[in-house]
């Protein structure tokens, strides 16, 4: 089976515009999660940057304000739906649980606002829709924060072995992409690219991911979890 690649990009910020420069220079789809605004202060895209955005990529729901969601707030997933639908004049399949916190009261009202997915930041497999994987994050964590991750979302022993035994993070993407079947989805930040320096690391791993997987096997969260409904959601 041909391995299939995905991306997805999280909290809207205004430097998701450079990560689509960098995809789109790769010929690689994505994925990007916006809220209208962000609790913790950062700053986000704005209605005519997000229609850029959303020329030639998927955008996804990240609640409106980027908050974690509890009881109390579950009114933040239709009204983010309602919002980007309305600014960018048509349907939003996807979304993206802030801080990958979710539970099955979380989940089913994703699916209930119309929502046809909803990425974690879980490893897989699933088939439920609502609890999309992903494979790693571009983030510089140590070896800790991946054991912590295995704890509460079990990988193979030799996937596990493969992120702790890496000396950093591009021989850790290395020694995944070997071994790699399915979908492997990579996500992060744009706002921490920037912060740890990551841009150069970000070209690099996307130009031996093309070099291995066809044009029309990267895709967006969409078209690689939801493939009912890609085309709608997919790149134009």
């Amino acid at each position: 089976m041909t391995l299939a690649f995905t991306t997805s990009w999280d909290d809207g910020h205004p430097l998701d515009l450079r990560v689509a420069e960098v995809l789109a220079r790769h010929g690689c789809a994505g994925t990007f999660y916006v809220p209208r605004r962000n609790s913790e202060g950062r700053s986000v895209l704005a209605t005519g940057e997000l229609r850029t955005l959303a020329a030639g990529f998927e955008i996804g729901g990240h609640t409106v304000d980027h908050v974690r969601l509890t009881r109390a707030n579950l009114d933040q997933i239709a009204a983010c739906k309602h919002r980007l639908e309305y600014e960018l004049g048509g349907e939003v399949a996807g979304f993206c649980y802030p801080g990958g916190h979710h539970d099955a009261v979380i989940r089913a009202t994703v699916r209930n606002a119309g929502f046809r997915y909803a990425r974690t930041i879980e490893r897989g497999p699933t088939r439920d829709p609502f609890r999309v994987p992903v494979t790693l994050q571009l983030y510089p964590h140590g070896r800790i924060t991946y054991l912590k991750n295995f704890a509460r979302h079990p990988a193979s022993p030799t996937e596990l072995a493969q992120l702790v035994r890496a000396p950093d993070l591009e021989a850790r993407i290395d020694a995944l992409l070997a071994r790699a079947h399915g979908v492997f989805h990579l996500w992060g930040h744009s706002w921490e690219l920037q912060e740890r320096g990551l841009w150069d690391l970000l070209d690099r791993v996307l130009a031996r991911i093309t070099a291995i997987v066809p044009p029309a096997h990267r895709l967006t969260n969409a078209a690689a979890y939801a493939p009912a409904t890609s085309a709608s959601t997919s790149p134009s």
